[in-house]
């Protein structure tokens, strides 16, 4: 009996632990979880950057822009192409340098063609009557004008000029002359214009230049316009092409090696000491002395000139007798008759 009632204390007991367990365990995981802060990151801005060097009064179009993508913009700075788009550049801006407020001017349907012109230069207006004759142009495009004068003589009146406009416009954008109303302009840029009949040019000359052309056409003569090459850009050459190839690349054969010694080392040059050669010296002194001395005795006692002597002297005649030669001789002493 007291057995069983041990067993059945222990047994709550137990109960009342599990029990007491389980609470806790339901409590711990019924509470609810804490917010999770979320964290914010910035999204990165967007520049616009020069993608190539643009010179000053340079009209700006989406192939010479670059858009990319900074955690940190400038205050001022371009942050889209439609920004920069039909304006001018004031100042030089170079390959990947953002491109400021402060760097461009307005745009360019807010202005006058009169920006276009680089300093120093003059822009005039050229009529062309043909315009089958000129080459296909763009603003941009750098062209050559030269003078036919009756027909005769040839001269390049200007070597290179630049091209502002053409027929009034600069790529989309038209500059509105006198009289013309802004839906006429928009109508014009809305519907296709017809192919002008005369072909306006706005290049850009030295007042030199200007003059030359306008004495040019004044005296009746025929303009021909010829376009220049554009640059080509420098290729920077290979990394692996900077060295000169070997043999074995060139070929794929592996060149014999020769084996060579290596040149042995000359003998050092030694100067021999220099000794005087006074005994030497002396001797050929005193040779030339005494010769000196017996050709003085030899000028003092003059020559003295030898006794007469009688000589033996021989005639011959030769003659010849028959196929014989005969010879007689005759002796003469000197000093006889």
């Amino acid at each position: 009996m007291r057995r069983r009632l041990r067993y059945f204390r222990l047994f709550i007991l137990m109960t009342f632990v599990f029990a007491v367990v389980l609470v806790i365990y339901l409590s711990v995981k019924g509470r609810t979880k804490p917010p999770e802060t979320e964290v914010v990151t910035e999204k990165p801005k967007v520049i616009v950057v020069a993608a190539t060097d643009l010179m000053p009064r340079t009209l700006l179009t989406s192939e010479l822009l670059e858009e990319r993508e900074v955690s940190i913009a400038p205050e001022g700075v371009i942050t889209s192409k439609e920004e920069a788009v039909n304006r001018l550049t004031k100042t030089i801006i170079r390959r990947g340098e953002p491109i400021f407020q402060q760097h461009l001017t307005p745009v360019l349907k807010e202005l006058s063609a009169a920006y276009l012109i680089p300093p120093g230069q003059i822009g005039m207006a050229l009529a062309i009557s043909r315009p089958e004759t000129v080459p296909p142009l763009k603003v941009g495009d750098y062209i050559s004008i030269h003078a036919v004068f009756a027909g005769v003589k040839v001269k390049t009146i200007v070597p290179r000029s630049m091209v502002l406009a053409i027929n009034n416009r600069v790529n989309e954008v038209s500059f509105a002359q006198e009289g013309q109303t802004q839906t006429a302009t928009q109508q014009q840029t809305q519907t296709p214009s017809p192919e002008f009949k005369q072909l306006i040019l706005l290049v850009a000359l030295s007042p030199m230049e200007a003059k030359a052309v306008a004495l040019a056409m004044d005296s009746n003569a025929t303009l021909y316009y010829t376009l220049h090459p554009a640059p080509i850009p420098t290729i920077s050459p290979l990394p692996d092409l900077g060295r000169d190839l070997t043999l074995q690349e060139l070929t794929g054969f592996r060149p014999i090696i020769r084996e060579t010694r290596p040149p042995s080392p000359a003998a050092p040059f030694t100067l021999e000491p220099f000794t005087l050669q006074l005994n030497r010296i002396e001797g050929s002194l005193r040779n030339l002395s005494q010769r000196v001395k017996s050709l003085e005795a030899q000028a003092n006692l003059g020559f003295s000139r030898p006794a007469r002597t009688n000589t033996v002297r021989e005639h011959q005649i030769v003659g010849v007798i028959g196929d014989q030669k005969v010879v007689i001789s005759t002796f003469k002493s000197e000093g006889g008759r």
